[in-house]
């Protein structure tokens, strides 16, 4: 006799269905009965646990910035230098990628699809990132490897900013995505740490 579901198993089902159809078709055209029938259940029962796709999608998002914070308390908590816990960051988001691009996928549209009312766990994961990565960099000042004249906002926003567009350029060219992704850390750090512009 199969052992009976509890409801964070319940749950999960339901989201690794979530994530699997929007990835394919959008949240747009998603529907709770296409994310039950992928999920092998009643429509009934993702109403025990959802309001309604759109919980179903913030469900998604708050899954991924708990495991998000997770990791990054325990790379704040490494005795390595900032550069070197940033490029564990860029190796660590961008191998997630790679075995996963159904849910990079949904992350990456979801969060940078503009909408009016955004939902709020969507926007937290967004800025847990960025919160992380400005606390990097001002660890980085303190030790003396990184200009304390950058703002850290921003440089945090423009960190992200090149690893969306990375991701975006591995669903575009997906026969090339793994190269893609291997070599973007490297990359991404060489700019920070060299620029781009030739001193005269």
């Amino acid at each position: 006799m199969a052992k009976r579901k509890n409801a964070e198993d319940r749950k999960e089902d339901i989201r690794k269905a979530a994530v699997d159809l929007i990835s394919k078709i959008g949240f747009h055209d998603c529907t709770t009965d296409k994310i039950a029938e992928k999920a092998g259940i009643s429509v009934g029962t993702i109403y025990n646990y959802f309001s309604n796709k759109q919980d179903i999608l913030s469900y998604i998002f708050k899954v991924e910035k708990d495991k998000t914070a997770d990791f990054f308390e325990k790379l704040l908590e490494k005795d390595l230098r900032a550069d070197q816990k940033i490029k564990i960051f860029l190796e660590n988001h961008f191998n997630k990628i790679s075995t996963n691009q159904k849910k990079a996928k949904l992350l990456h549209d979801e969060s940078n699809r503009p909408a009016k009312g955004v939902p709020q766990e969507i926007y937290e994961y967004v800025q847990l990132i960025r919160k992380y990565l400005k606390l990097l960099l001002k660890e980085g000042q303190n030790e003396g490897i990184i200009n304390k004249n950058i703002n850290t906002e921003m440089t945090s926003a423009i960190i992200m900013g090149a690893v969306n567009s990375i991701v975006l350029m591995g669903h575009l060219e997906h026969e090339k995505a793994n190269l893609i992704f291997d070599n973007a850390p490297d990359e991404i750090l060489a700019i920070l740490s060299e620029g781009i512009f030739l001193k005269n």
